[in-house]
């Protein structure tokens, strides 16, 4: 409904100004009505915002000067002996107009650093997304010879060599992973980022995180639980979103968790049924509690984060807004030293009953 009246009033720059044109004629009327009886001043504020945001500082000021000149003849028509006041008057209106000049030079500055935050903003942006895309082709092209290298290698199998592979494998998969997250929060900062739901089993999203997971998992000899139920739980959601969402979750535990420790990837039903829950919990360094909101927020490592691994602290923050595009949020329950347990919480995907078919 707002946006529709906005749009009506303010859609275009024509409108705006009929718009600015009909409150001017209004507190313009309801001053000389009033005379001076009830302070209608202040309502002048609305057409110069109007015609300075939307047209340009000359307009706001003509508009300004417009709205003394009304003044002044609510003035004249009050008074009968002007020449008496003239100087209360002249100092009026210098008070007056300069209110008004400085607050359209002001709202015009406002309107000058905004348009030039959307440039930098679209510059960035745009930046962003040439680089991922080049750093997305060049891993492909990486990731094409390693798998054709691996193939044809007959000594691959072999201690050192195997110790190689695995180790390229995975600084493949986690710079994979961060031209996602990156390419991900260029589009979303741009609103380009759009998510085609269609029913999912988490349970095989998890496995494919594993699987791309498997050689890091093995490098630092984590101990991997899956708690799986026995029928697969499906719930209404974007493939590529929750699998980049779930890669995060557990490429995270992996990072943070020291070698020889262990995580737990949990698929559960909720109590009342409508909800399933996917968790993950390992015995990481763990998060402060004024530090849990903080690594949502993007760019943001804490100090043992940061001496645990290298990283941008990007992926938690996509991990939270592709969630919320789904009507959900990461959750955390962490201690500092003693592990943490990332969760989240989607309903079950309930098919909608066939028509015609009766039970």
């Amino acid at each position: 409904m707002l946006k529709k009246l906005w749009d009506i009033f303010f859609g275009t720059k024509g409108r705006a100004m009929f718009s600015g044109l009909v409150c001017f004629g209004l507190v313009s009327e309801a001053e000389l009505l009033t005379h001076r009886h009830i302070s209608i001043d202040v309502f002048y504020f609305l057409p110069i915002f109007i015609f300075t945001w939307f047209g340009s500082r000359r307009q706001g000021l003509l508009i300004s000067a417009a709205g003394l000149v009304v003044w002044l003849l609510d003035e004249r028509l009050d008074m009968g002996h002007i020449l008496d006041h003239l100087h209360i008057i002249i100092w009026n209106s210098l008070v007056r107009l300069s209110f008004f000049g400085v607050t359209v030079v002001l709202l015009d500055q406002v309107k000058v650093l905004l348009a030039r935050e959307r440039s930098v903003s679209r510059l960035k942006s745009a930046m962003i997304h040439t680089v991922s895309h080049e750093f997305n082709n060049a891993l492909t092209g990486l990731s094409a010879g390693l798998f054709l290298l691996k193939e044809t290698d007959r000594a691959a199998g072999d201690g050192t060599r195997a110790q190689l592979y695995s180790a390229m494998e995975a600084s493949q998969h986690k710079l994979s992973l961060y031209v996602k997250n990156i390419l991900n929060e260029a589009r979303m900062e741009e609103g380009r980022f759009r998510i085609e739901k269609r029913p999912l089993a988490l349970r095989e999203l998890a496995e494919g995180a594993v699987e791309s997971l498997a050689e890091l998992l093995q490098q630092k000899k984590l101990r991997l639980t899956k708690v799986f139920p026995e029928r697969p739980l499906f719930v209404d959601a974007d493939y590529e979103a929750l699998s980049l969402v779930i890669s995060n979750i557990l490429g995270n535990s992996v990072k943070y968790t020291s070698e020889g420790g262990s995580i737990r990837i949990k698929v559960e039903e909720s109590g009342d049924g409508s909800k399933v829950i996917f968790s993950v919990s390992d015995t990481g360094i763990g998060i402060s509690l004024e530090e849990m909101e903080k690594i949502t927020s993007g760019f943001y490592r804490t100090q043992a984060g940061q001496s645990a691994a290298a990283g941008f602290g990007l992926g938690l923050r996509i991990t939270n807004e592709l969630l919320g595009l789904h009507g959900s949020t990461l959750q955390i329950s962490s201690e500092k030293g003693k592990g943490s347990r990332f969760f989240f919480e989607l309903p079950v995907y309930r098919p909608a009953p066939e028509r015609g078919k009766k039970g």
